[in-house]
């Protein structure tokens, strides 16, 4: 299976916003996604396999440091390792832009996702209490680059 990482366009949305209703309790909306492809110093990134819309990731650069907004792989392309191709290519754009660290925000009770990123090199730094729409606490984790 060939993986193609690209920058995103506005055509990839319905795809982009059918994974994340597909991954998420409270998915964003398409006008998040709008605002990040127009936004500076954002990076959208999708992943695809053979033409097809099956992953995407989104961040933002905040002054030496980049912020991970949104990570989605479409259920039936998990554990194949699209999310972590999505992750090394935004690594590599951050060493490129001289960036320091990389942090993001995951659910407490997301230990999938918490196994993911340390795979990756990520590490807990602190707790954001509330931090969810629905109240979960997040924990904050970052790499350092």
């Amino acid at each position: 299976m060939e993986v193609k990482i690209r920058w995103m366009k506005n055509k990839d949305l319905d795809e982009v916003l059918r994974i994340e209703k597909e991954n998420f309790k409270f998915p964003w909306k398409r006008s998040y996604f709008d605002y990040d492809l127009r936004r500076p110093n954002t990076y959208c990134l999708v992943a695809e396999v053979d033409n097809k819309v099956v992953g995407y990731l989104v961040a933002w650069e905040i002054a030496e440091e980049l912020h991970l907004a949104n990570i989605s792989v479409d259920k039936n392309y998990q554990k194949k390792g699209i999310g972590t191709k999505l992750m090394n290519e935004i690594i590599t754009i951050a060493r490129l832009r001289d960036i320091k660290r990389i942090y993001l925000e995951t659910r407490v009770s997301n230990i999938i996702a918490q196994n993911f990123y340390q795979k990756l090199g990520f590490k807990y730094s602190y707790l954001r209490k509330g931090y969810y729409s629905d109240g979960e606490d997040a924990w904050v984790m970052e790499k350092e680059l």
